[in-house]
């Protein structure tokens, strides 16, 4: 089950659109959504909430305590561990490149994360690789 708090501002938001959802539906739980009706629920909540569709991205902030790392490492199939490699401050997940070698039951692991440091990132990552999370494996191959 789905849980959330609606006293935070992400929460109410979250709320108020599968409520807006269920009223769009109708009575039936298997209603037809019209596709224009939900983009302009979804731009009257992005409204309702500050944000100018048609302004820039930096409206959307991340915490000024926290900044952007990606942790590069090896993922151990056999004990949900990750070796990191090394953490580098910014967006760099997406430009990994798949190597031609391939490591004995290691899958290659690269994602970025939002956290006050470079320590937190790590330990971000893991923590989902020993909880199963699979985000972030960008290559798993057994030999």
């Amino acid at each position: 089950m789905l849980t959330f708090d609606p006293s935070t501002t992400s929460g109410k938001a979250l709320a108020d659109l599968f409520r807006t959802w269920c009223k769009l539906r109708g009575p039936e739980s298997e209603g037809e959504v019209s596709g224009a009706a939900l983009v302009e629920a979804v731009e009257d909540m992005f409204g309702a909430l500050g944000l100018d569709l048609g302004g820039p991205e930096a409206q959307v902030d991340m915490p000024s305590d926290h900044s952007v790392f990606t942790v590069f490492g090896l993922s151990c199939d056999h004990s949900d561990e990750l070796y990191v490699a090394g953490v580098l401050p910014g967006d760099h997940a997406a430009s990994v490149a798949a190597l031609g070698s391939s490591e004995d039951h290691f899958g290659r692991y690269a994602y970025t994360f939002t956290a006050e440091s470079a320590d937190d990132a790590a330990d971000q990552a893991r923590a989902g690789v020993e909880e199963g999370d699979a985000a972030g494996v960008t290559d798993r191959i057994f030999v």
